[in-house]
């Protein structure tokens, strides 16, 4: 079996031009992970992640260490929260990503996906940077599992041998 195979075609994508309010609201309307950034012609050019825009909200570790021995200076931080508001998908997304393409065998995606540590992986034409689906984890166990598994008669309770 190939990624083609068992991957969704239906995938939420944004521009490079999406704001971070945007962004923001169809992660989470939409209950996806991860979101890939396309041109007008399908091209992928990045991804941009929950965690992503998440590690943007909450501060780093150095910030919060910062801030256990200093007074917080509020004004900044609201400056910080305006500044984000400008803040563009182009200037949010990871440009190296982890992908695969569409007549990659599932075992070596899902083995991409391990070694890397990602849940999906957006998937491109064979021929062209073209995004043309999303593959998760949970895709290729369900297609392993309904051609490899759901033969095997039920399982029963054996008697132990005395």
């Amino acid at each position: 079996m190939v990624v083609g195979d068992v991957m969704s075609k239906k995938v939420t994508t944004v521009k490079p031009d999406t704001s971070l309010r945007e962004l923001w609201k169809t992660i989470f309307t939409r209950k996806v992970n991860a979101v890939p950034v396309v041109d007008a012609k399908g091209t992928m050019l990045g991804i941009i992640t929950k965690d992503d825009i998440l590690r943007l909200l909450y501060p780093n570790y150095e910030d919060l260490m910062e801030g256990l021995f200093s007074s917080y200076d509020f004004e900044e931080m609201e400056n910080r929260i305006h500044e984000l508001n400008a803040k563009k998908a182009r200037d949010l997304m990871c440009k190296r990503v982890i992908y695969t393409r569409e007549d990659t065998p599932i075992m070596r995606a899902l083995s991409r996906m391990i070694s890397k540590n990602v849940n999906q992986l957006p998937v491109l034409s064979r021929t062209t940077d073209k995004l043309v689906g999303i593959v998760a984890k949970g895709d290729i166990f369900r297609a392993l599992f309904k051609k490899h598994l759901t033969h095997f008669p039920p399982l029963t309770k054996r008697r132990a041998s005395r």
